[in-house]
């Protein structure tokens, strides 16, 4: 059973401990992860072209926590997120424009 919760600021270490758990705070991680992830996921076909994967992983380094940023700042949210899930949306887009190169 596994539960997901956003924070623990109420447990003791005793129950983090107990459950087997690791929690890092969201702010500590960055974006990259996901990102190095989605890129070793890509089709074989997108992967090999190197031109391909070089311009993704140029864009998500140069563009990903600016857009972030901006969107925290600038932009108004009818449902409040969080930036692994902006960016995992961002890089399912890009994923289903691949669709026909596919």
């Amino acid at each position: 059973m596994m539960f997901e919760v956003a924070d623990l600021l109420v447990a003791s270490p005793a129950t983090v401990s107990r459950c087997g758990m690791v929690y890092m705070e969201p702010e500590s991680l960055t974006l990259w992860p996901l990102v190095i992830s989605w890129l070793n996921e890509l089709p074989d076909r997108v992967k090999d072209n190197k031109y391909i994967l070089d311009t993704l992983e140029s864009l998500m380094k140069n563009h990903l926590d600016d857009g972030c940023y901006f969107l925290r700042k600038n932009m108004h949210e009818p449902v409040k997120t969080m930036d692994n899930n902006v960016a995992q949306s961002c890089m399912r887009i890009i994923s289903c424009f691949m669709t026909p190169y596919i």
